[in-house]
C-alpha cells in the first residue's frame, strides 16, 4: 500500500500555480533543478498524479489563513479570545465543507480539515469539528501555524484537541523556520503541546524542515509524534540543506516506524518523492514500504 500523507487541492489551480510561484522555497538554501510538478493541483491533476505514481490513498491537507496574513496584536503571543476576524466564521466552514465534498466522491482521497483561532472561538472550533469528523467524512486536521500566525499551545486551539482526540484523528502541522523569524513553526515549539496533551496524533510535516537539526530532540522527549518526509527530501543537497545521509540517520533515530511519505503536491509529485525515499541510504525493502504507506495506513486507520 502507498499513501501521500500531505497533498494539497486547489478549487482554481490558478491559485496553486500562483502560489508555487509567488512563495518560493528559501529556508533550504539553493539548488539547481527542482522537480516542480508544474500542475496546479487540481482534483484531476491531484488523481492522475497519483495514479501513475501507484498509490492507493492521499490525504488531502485543507489551510485557511484570513485573506492578508494578519499577524497577532501587537504585543500577543496568542489569539485573543474574542476573535478578532469573526466575520471569516462562514468562509472556513464552507471552506472545510468544500474540502470534504470534493473528497467524497474519490475513494483514493482522505479529507484533512482546517482550523484557526483568529476566526472562530475554542468552543466554535470543537463543535464545528465535531460536526466535520461526524458527519462531513473528515479524517483529521491540517494547521499551517506560519500561515495562521498561531503558535501551537495557543488557546484558542483548546477545543480543536479537544474535537481530534474526541474523533482520534491525526493533527498534520506544518514544521520548519519562517522568513520573519517569529518561530511559529520551530521544531521546538511542538514540545509544549505533545507534554500537555500525548494523547494527540500529532504528525510533524518536513522532518523539521530548514530546522530540521532540532528534530531529533523533539522526537527523542516525545515518542508518541510522528514526522513527514515532505519537501524535504526534495531539497537533499541543497546549500543549507540536508544530504541524503543525514536524513537517513535522522529517520533512523527517531525510528523508521514514526515516518510517512508525504510530497506536498502540487510542488512535488508523489512518484519522485517515493523514488528519493527508496534511495535514501541504508533502508530495507521492507522499511521503505513501511514508509511509503504501512505506517500512515495505521496512522489513518486503513484496513
Amino acid at each position: 500500500m502507498r499513501i501521500d500523507t500531505h497533498l494539497h487541492i486547489y478549487a482554481d489551480p490558478a491559485r496553486g500555480l500562483y502560489e508555487i510561484e509567488n512563495f518560493p522555497i528559501v529556508e533550504y538554501g539553493e539548488k539547481a533543478d527542482i522537480p516542480l510538478a508544474g500542475v496546479g493541483g487540481s482534483v484531476d491533476d491531484a488523481l492522475a498524479a497519483l495514479d501513475a505514481a501507484g498509490f492507493d490513498y492521499a490525504t488531502v491537507l485543507g489551510s485557511y489563513e484570513v485573506p492578508g496574513y494578519p499577524d497577532l496584536p501587537d504585543g500577543l503571543t496568542h489569539w485573543p479570545a474574542q476573535p478578532h476576524y469573526g466575520q471569516y466564521r462562514e468562509d472556513l466552514v464552507a471552506y472545510n465543507r468544500w474540502v470534504c465534498e470534493m473528497a467524497a466522491p474519490h475513494d483514493k482521497l482522505i479529507p484533512f480539515v482546517s482550523a484557526n483561532p483568529a476566526v472562530m472561538t475554542s468552543d466554535e472550533s470543537r463543535e464545528h469539528l465535531a460536526e466535520a469528523f461526524g458527519d462531513w467524512g473528515a479524517r483529521g486536521l491540517k494547521l499551517h501555524p506560519i500561515g495562521i500566525r498561531a503558535y501551537p499551545d495557543d488557546p484558542g486551539f483548546d477545543g480543536v484537541y479537544d474535537a481530534c482526540i474526541g474523533a482520534g484523528v491525526p493533527i498534520v502541522f506544518h514544521s520548519g523556520p519562517d522568513t520573519r523569524g517569529r518561530g511559529f513553526s520551530e521544531p521546538r515549539v511542538f514540545a509544549a503541546l505533545a507534554a500537555s496533551r500525548p494523547e494527540l496524533k500529532l504528525v510533524l510535516a518536513h522532518l523539521g524542515g530548514g530546522s530540521w537539526r532540532d528534530t531529533a530532540a523533539v522526537a527523542e522527549a516525545h515518542p508518541q509524534v510522528m514526522f513527514d518526509l515532505s519537501e524535504i527530501v526534495i531539497w537533499i543537497g541543497a546549500t543549507a540543506g540536508p544530504s541524503a545521509d543525514d536524513v537517513a540517520g535522522l529517520v533512523r533515530s527517531i525510528g523508521v516506524d514514526r515516518v510517512v511519505m508525504g510530497s506536498d503536491f502540487p510542488w512535488y509529485t508523489p512518484g519522485v518523492t517515493a523514488e528519493i525515499v527508496e534511495s535514501l541510504p541504508g533502508f530495507s525493502r521492507a522499511e521503505c514500504d513501511a514508509i511509503l504507506g504501512e505506517n500512515a495506513a495505521r496512522l489513518l486507520a486503513l484496513g
